[in-house]
């Protein structure tokens, strides 16, 4: 049971990072220097964030991805008036193209590969998006 608890708050976490649907309260309270953070240091914090997510993913069985993909369809959309710090980070690289390839490239890479290692995505997948006008 402990494997799923981290997961469902890898999953809390992979949800902000990996998705746009943020709400408008979190977007507006997205910018780390209304927190005193500074641009550097908010920057270190989201590549050690991103790589850990990255790392937990890569490191992850298959059926913990699924588990991971299914937490985050469920997640998608409920909103949190209430974010914690870390949660206020990520939710600016929504809103900071900087931060936002940060993560897209270690997170986005990582789930990638773990997908492609899964047989989730596969070309039959990918060939259905090109079918598609």
């Amino acid at each position: 049971m402990l494997r799923s608890k981290s997961w469902v708050s890898l999953g809390g976490c992979a949800w902000v990072a990996l998705t746009a649907a943020l709400p408008l309260s979190a977007q507006a309270q997205a910018d780390p220097s209304q927190l005193g953070i500074p641009e550097e240091t908010t920057f270190a914090i989201i590549t050690r964030m991103s790589d850990t997510v990255a790392a937990r993913i890569s490191a992850s069985s298959c059926e913990d991805t699924r588990d991971l993909l299914k937490e985050m369809r469920k997640n998608k959309g409920k909103s949190s008036n209430k974010l914690s710090l870390e949660g206020q980070l990520l939710a600016s690289a929504q809103t900071q193209p900087k931060l936002k390839q940060v993560v897209a490239n270690r997170v986005g890479t990582a789930l990638a590969l773990k997908l492609m290692d899964c047989n989730m995505l596969n070309p039959n997948t990918l060939g259905t998006l090109f079918d598609k006008q």
